[in-house]
């Protein structure tokens, strides 16, 4: 019984170092991925650039529009992404093919964003802008391919760094994006018209995303070569008699969770950092995009800077589970501080009567809740901001990411990438209408311990399953037929 257990302990081995040389064997085609790193960026940018200047956008053209279909038009475009993601993924399983999802998926988007920039000369904008918003969501949903070809493209080796990259490339475009809106402020939102072509700090910005979506067409067909290093082929098995066995579904489901987590609380800052910051400190909308958009700069900075950190250091190396838990416990502080706690200073101020956010910051007479809240300090909004909220992705994102690659093993993961990405677009359409809603009726209180809640959940589960969140082990085939038997 003994030696029949070291016997199979020694083929597994022998397996696993099978399965290494072949991969190790293998050169990640670092120009091909830099360019998805830079894509995936792309893809973050055109996702979140308009999540602080999109309510000021919607009330000045529509006054018929609240806050509670403004959620609804951020979650158009995740559930546009929700639809496509699987569709992409499922692509590239079928064709082994990224350059041809990626090119579509761009075209879709241009679409998309350049309706957005004309819905200066159209009837019931909230409508049409929900509609642009969606068609951009079909288009981004291209990300699932790029997230396959970052695992599958990769040698082992080099998987932490290259997903690394990816992840701080979509995490830098999904900070960058409102910061891009900023820069558009001084336009105004008068701007100037040629025709029916209105150029002012929101359509200017919409104009842009169309033609980078264009660039990037022409980038990934003319300079992109697909090369994937990390898939273990059917003739390498055949000649080392390997098998790659079934990936544990429980831990890819909460790899999978995890990063609708990290979704979660990222549409739920960034679109609500307007209207918060507008409550707590009486910013008018031009200085609410401006102020946020420069603090959403700074975290981001602070994000990147722990993406490379990962991706180039030791302390990459960290066992997964417990980057993530550390990400976790940065989160909870960022809540902790960030919860209206009595003693801090309140109520909050109202608007004056007859007077708009445009002009003046404040609450409107139908929030209510502003009687009862307390506010955040600045400075404490800031740090949280930057320091916290910077710190806490890279740490929960990224090895989370690798760990589900890894998870799945060195096989085709189209589909299953394609999911991954699924449960990160549904969870901003859950989010962006539940928050919206929730921070309407009750302020932001109930926002802050419902993520907290979120957090606990992840943390637990990890723990819990703890020995299961671990790399696939490729198996010997006459080891898999002796077990059959």
């Amino acid at each position: 019984m003994t030696a029949s257990i070291g016997s199979t302990v020694d083929k597994k081995t022998e397996a696993g170092l099978s399965a290494g040389r072949i991969l190790n064997e293998k050169q990640t085609d670092w120009r091909s991925m830099w360019i998805c790193i830079f894509l995936q960026f792309i893809v973050g940018v055109q996702i979140s650039v308009y999540y602080m200047s999109m309510w000021p956008y919607l009330s000045g053209l529509d006054k018929t529009a609240d806050v509670d279909f403004l959620g609804w038009i951020i979650a158009a475009c995740s559930i546009g992404c929700s639809i496509s993601n699987p569709i992409y993924g499922f692509w590239n399983q079928k064709t082994m093919s990224v350059k041809w999802p990626v090119i579509t998926g761009f075209l879709i988007a241009a679409v998309g964003q350049f309706w957005y920039g004309l819905l200066t000369a159209a009837t019931n904008v909230k409508w049409w802008m929900l509609l642009a918003r969606f068609l951009t969501g079909l288009g981004v949903g291209n990300i699932a391919a790029l997230r396959v070809y970052a695992a599958t493209a990769s040698t082992p080796k080099d998987r932490m760094r290259a997903i690394s990259f990816g992840t701080g490339g979509f995490v830098l475009g999904i900070s960058f994006g409102p910061v891009i809106s900023a820069v558009f402020t001084p336009l105004g939102a008068h701007g100037l018209r040629i025709g029916f072509f209105v150029f002012n700090m929101y359509t200017g910005v919409a104009y842009l995303m169309a033609l980078i979506c264009f660039l990037s067409c022409f980038v990934i067909h003319f300079m992109f070569k697909e090369s994937y290093a990390g898939i273990v082929t059917k003739e390498e098995k055949e000649n080392d008699e390997l098998i790659v066995p079934k990936f544990d579904v429980p831990g890819a489901i909460i790899c999978i969770y995890l990063f609708m987590i990290v979704n979660i609380i990222a549409t739920n800052v960034e679109v609500l950092s307007t209207p918060l910051t507008t409550v707590l400190y009486d910013w008018k909308d031009s200085d609410s995009i401006l102020y946020n958009g420069i603090t959403l700069a700074l975290s981001c900075i602070v994000s990147v800077t722990f993406h490379v950190i990962l991706g180039t250091s030791r302390i990459g190396k960290i066992d997964r589970r417990n980057q993530i838990l550390i990400g976790i416990v940065l989160f909870l502080l960022y809540h902790v501080f960030m919860y209206p706690w009595g003693f801090y200073s309140g109520p909050l101020n109202f608007l004056p009567e007859g007077m708009e956010t445009t002009e003046v910051g404040g609450c409107y007479a139908d929030y209510l809740w502003c009687n009862e809240t307390t506010r955040v300090p600045l400075a404490i909004y800031l740090f949280c901001f930057i320091v916290f909220f910077g710190t806490s992705f890279p740490f929960v994102e990224t090895p989370a990411s690798a760990l589900y690659s890894e998870i799945l093993g060195p096989r085709k993961q189209g589909t299953m990438q394609g999911f991954f990405s699924l449960g990160g677009s549904i969870a901003p359409v859950i989010s962006s209408i539940s928050s919206t809603a929730i921070f309407k009726y009750t302020g932001y209180r109930y926002v802050i311990v419902l993520q907290t809640v979120l957090l606990l959940v992840g943390g637990a589960l990890i723990l819990i399953f703890y020995k299961r969140l671990v790399p696939l082990k490729v198996i010997k085939k006459s080891e898999d037929e002796k077990v059959e038997n």
